[in-house]
């Protein structure tokens, strides 16, 4: 029984090392997105996540957003854990937190603190 379980335990690991290899991000993800801001009030807009690279469990690229006074191109530098059951991100003034629905539909969070708190939240699907 013991030698069982050891092997079913290094089939699980083996398992969930092949599907952390095979899960990537890199892409393009699109959707509308909906903001409330302690300055701005309510706004609505699309965004557009572009994951440029990713190694392992940590990845980079840039959120594109609309806004009444231009489009605005953030960077930004994320990891998950493994299978992505929990993931974040930040750019240079609040963080990112990430659920992937499947394969192609992944919905975000994004917050800033201080004077000007703001809080956005979209569900984005990748462009194929």
């Amino acid at each position: 029984m013991k030698m069982y379980a050891i092997a079913v335990a290094a089939l699980v690991v083996a398992s969930s090392a092949r599907a952390e290899e095979a899960f990537s991000l890199v892409g393009t993800w699109t959707g509308p997105r909906e903001r409330i801001s302690k300055v701005d009030g309510w706004r609505a807009g699309d965004a557009t996540l572009v994951v440029t690279e990713q190694k392992g469990r940590t990845f980079t690229g840039y959120l594109d957003r609309t806004n009444p006074a231009g489009d605005v191109k953030e960077n930004l530098w994320g990891a998950f854990t493994p299978n992505g059951r929990l993931m974040m991100a930040s750019d240079e003034e609040g963080f990112y937190s990430f659920d992937l629905i499947d394969n192609n539909t992944l919905d975000y969070c994004y917050s800033e603190a201080g004077s000007s708190p703001r809080t956005v939240c979209a569900t984005l699907a990748r462009k194929r």
